[in-house]
């Protein structure tokens, strides 16, 4: 029944990256832990009894999961604000997921956010995570970049932030103003910030681009806002950071999104008057032959049509 320390140790093969144990830690008791291994059991090679603030941990999913039954999330306030604690203890830890946050609702919106701001807690107090991973949102009134924003701006390792299907999470603008200003508080640029799969459309492109004009110093070194939402206004606001003289990027991937001829042509001016930018990936969206035409094949950067 301890929540922080129900923790699943396990490896995956087809990860051969991965030379560290990762944690999976669920409010879900040991023997209901296995559904979410149905698909591919092998992968679960063993697991344990630890601590999220075992010395050897470096990676850790918190699956929020919710009971596949009755299908209301489990967790307990004390619980999640212990675990977030333990999280904030770890200085060995360079990887946190937060996975399914969705399932801290249990009918109350309020009462999730009240949650997540307890896990959130914890979390802000440590200094040693390289790269957060945040995954599958569903309200819109979730303030994310309220709860984590100490974290965003302070981590001095913290150098990857990615948020995943978020739908719910992404239709704000000022959810993404919350999420994103407290990266200028820092003294460096990220490394990489993402957006996968999480509906951002066109006001969440320009609100993002409207925070990072205050400060270009920082905009990340990679954008990526893949399998997404936006078009033209997106793309004219995309330009106009392009443009920036102080704007670091290198990497701009914006594959699988709603941009047309007319948004290749803004980003293809804008390219004119970049020389940092190394590769922007456009694959997968609805541009035709003529939209590809307009980038100079003399430049620089090079434009990717495959993922």
């Amino acid at each position: 029944r301890n929540f922080s320390s129900l923790l699943i140790i396990y490896s995956i093969h087809s990860l051969g990256h991965c030379h560290h144990p990762i944690a999976l830690v669920s409010p879900l008791k040991m023997d209901l832990l296995t559904h979410l291994f149905d698909k591919n059991p092998q992968t679960l090679l063993n697991y344990q009894r630890i601590k999220c603030n075992d010395p050897n941990l470096r990676r850790v999913v918190v699956a929020l999961a919710k009971n596949q039954r009755s299908k209301k999330s489990i967790c307990v306030a004390a619980d999640i604000a212990q675990l977030g604690r333990e999280i904030g203890r770890n200085t060995a830890l360079t990887d946190l997921l937060l996975d399914d946050v969705n399932c801290l609702d249990h009918g109350d919106v309020v009462l999730a956010c009240h949650m997540f701001s307890l896990l959130c807690a914890g979390i802000n107090s440590n200094r040693s995570i390289e790269e957060l991973t945040i995954s599958n949102f569903s309200h819109n009134q979730w303030k994310i970049g309220y709860c984590l924003g100490p974290f965003l701006a302070n981590s001095p390792n913290l150098r990857s932030v990615c948020v995943m299907t978020g739908g719910g999470y992404t239709k704000s603008a000022d959810n993404m103003r919350l999420l994103v200003e407290p990266l200028l508080e820092r003294n460096a640029p990220l490394e990489e910030l993402c957006f996968i799969e999480s509906g951002v459309d066109d006001d969440m492109v320009v609100a993002l681009v409207d925070v990072f004009l205050k400060n270009p110093r920082l905009v990340p070194i990679k954008l990526q806002i893949a399998a997404c939402e936006f078009g033209i206004v997106g793309c004219k606001a995309i330009a106009t950071l392009l443009k920036s003289p102080n704007c670091p990027m290198e990497t701009l991937d914006i594959p699988d999104n709603f941009i047309e001829d007319d948004g290749a042509v803004c980003l293809a001016n804008a390219l004119k008057k970049n020389v940092v930018l190394k590769e922007i990936c456009l694959a997968g969206n609805r541009m035709t032959s003529n939209g590809w035409k307009v980038f100079d094949k003399k430049s620089k950067c090079h434009v990717s049509r495959q993922h």
